[in-house]
């Protein structure tokens, strides 16, 4: 009996050695600046098809006490694809803002619509902030997409959001993709911030 237990062991470890060895990060150094009315299609597989894209937006409004402006920062996924959010934050479209080492795979919640990352407004009827992202150091996105094998993967994006009014009532912001990464193994979790196999 000890024996059979024994053998079961070493194919069950075995089997684990072999399973992570197939295993692989794929990481992607971007280091892009995204303007204002800019945006930035992320390609996670060189293959040409953009899997999610970055939108920073400008708006501008009236309310009834005069103008008003409203900057978001926002990630749309394409079709079959969505990112990781905070199902506890009031707003269950806010990309969550992620620190370096939370694991991203399938026990996770992900939307598969436009999320907020940052948002600031202000004018005449007052100002706010929106989403998780503002004014933070560097955080991660959690990624989950459809690859060209038809098979859900898992990754990360890291992206920086500062935005504020300045003195002049006039919009500074800077945001910046440092880059992306994603597991080659189908529904493989990948932790935020791991750019090698083994990392972390």
């Amino acid at each position: 009996m000890r024996q059979r237990i024994y053998v079961a062991i070493t194919l069950a470890f075995a089997f684990a050695i072999a399973s992570a060895a197939h295993a692989k990060v794929v990481y992607t150094q971007v280091n892009t600046v995204i303007p204002v009315g800019g945006y930035y299609n992320i390609v996670l597989i060189p293959n040409g098809v953009t899997d999610f894209t970055l939108h920073s937006k400008l708006v501008q409004g009236y309310c009834q006490w005069g103008d008003e402006y409203d900057w978001t920062l926002t990630v749309t996924p394409a079709d079959g694809n969505a990112v990781m959010i905070d199902t506890g934050h009031v707003g269950s479209d806010y990309a969550s803002a992620l620190l370096s080492g939370v694991v991203v795979d399938s026990s996770q919640s992900f939307y598969s619509g436009e999320s907020v990352m940052a948002g600031l407004y202000w004018g005449a009827c007052g100002t706010g902030t929106l989403g998780e992202w503002l004014n933070l150091p560097a955080r991660y996105l959690g990624l989950q997409f459809q690859g060209p094998d038809g098979e859900t993967h898992y990754g990360w994006a890291e992206v920086s959001a500062v935005a504020y009014v300045d003195q002049n009532g006039h919009l500074q912001t800077n945001t910046v993709l440092f880059g992306f990464a994603y597991e080659t193994v189908p529904s493989q979790e990948i932790l935020s911030g791991q750019i090698s196999d083994g990392d972390l």
